[in-house]
């Protein structure tokens, strides 16, 4: 993921990934992403982590420069962050102020590199199509957010907790998200048709869930109808984008509800390593899932 301002954060007591989210300007699913192999529920106080801080993120514990020295750190926040003026390193890259490097690139002041470009001074180049890049990054960033808002919402239905009803508007929220960037593709009756389908997903999972929470064992008309819409999606797309594997895609939709049922049924066993487990591994899911889709639309 490319960032400009990302830094380094030294884990406190009491932080948590939606504290860190929230502080940073950020998202829960930005800050897994860019800190793979991490348990997001259990953050050990002085590990490392890297964040890339969002629009509107002011540090609150900034101070101005000492007179005739400019590169040293300015910033030094509570959690031990550290930010070089004028500099931005990605992970395994070395840079100097007013230079902007990614992985794998060599850099002189004034230039910005991206993975496998070479340039001269004061020039800047963008690998492929800075549209396709978005789309590519947008795609990904609402699925991901999708898993992670259900997971969310799902331990909150499971717990009566309070906030249930904010994490399922934040749901359907996302939902419209991903919507609209097929609205870009598929004319208003498709869009119709697709918003249709997606929202009985959600109906679905929240009858899946309802089942499984009165009975582990549950294997209701539900759970049917479930796989049956994901059927239907995966159809659908299909029809809309030639480029789509209708066989492929359906697979890829299965195993997203198989991993969602599996994440369900182990927390609500008490099995939260295996549900953390699980929950990781769908993030390759989502991952491999927006990639394809990705792909569909690019070719259309």
């Amino acid at each position: 993921m490319y960032c400009q301002n990302r830094i380094s954060y030294r884990v406190q007591e009491g932080d948590s990934l939606y504290k860190l989210a929230k502080q940073f300007h950020t998202t829960v699913t930005e800050l897994i992403l860019l800190n793979s192999g991490v348990n997001p529920y259990n953050l050990q106080t002085g590990m490392r982590l890297t964040i890339c801080p969002g629009e509107g993120y002011v540090d609150e514990n900034e101070s101005k420069p000492s007179e005739g020295n400019t590169n040293k750190p300015t910033k030094t926040p509570v959690g031990g962050i550290v930010i070089i003026p004028g500099t931005t390193t990605q992970p395994g890259g070395t840079t100097r102020p007013g230079t902007t490097a990614q992985p794998g690139g060599t850099t002189r002041p004034g230039t910005t590199t991206q993975p496998g470009t070479a340039t001269r001074p004061g020039t800047t180049t963008q690998p492929g199509n800075n549209m396709d890049v978005d789309l590519r990054q947008r795609m990904r960033m609402a699925w991901l957010n999708h898993i992670t808002l259900v997971k969310f919402y799902l331990i909150s239905f499971f717990e009566n907790l309070s906030s249930q009803n904010a994490w399922k508007d934040a749901v359907y929220k996302n939902a419209e998200e991903i919507l609209a960037i097929f609205a870009q593709y598929y004319p208003a009756s498709a869009m119709q048709r697709f918003r249709k389908l997606f929202m009985e997903h959600l109906r679905l999972t929240d009858e899946v869930a309802a089942g499984l929470k009165a009975d582990p064992a549950f294997s209701g008309a539900a759970m049917e109808n479930w796989y049956i819409n994901a059927e239907e999606i995966a159809s659908f797309l299909s029809r809309q984008t030639p480029a789509y594997n209708e066989t492929e895609l359906r697979k890829m939709f299965y195993d997203h509800l198989d991993m969602e049922r599996q994440q369900m049924e182990a927390y609500l066993d008490g099995d939260y390593e295996t549900d953390i487990e699980i929950y990781l591994r769908s993030q390759q899911n989502m991952i491999e899932l927006a990639d394809f889709l990705t792909s569909g639309l690019l070719a259309r």
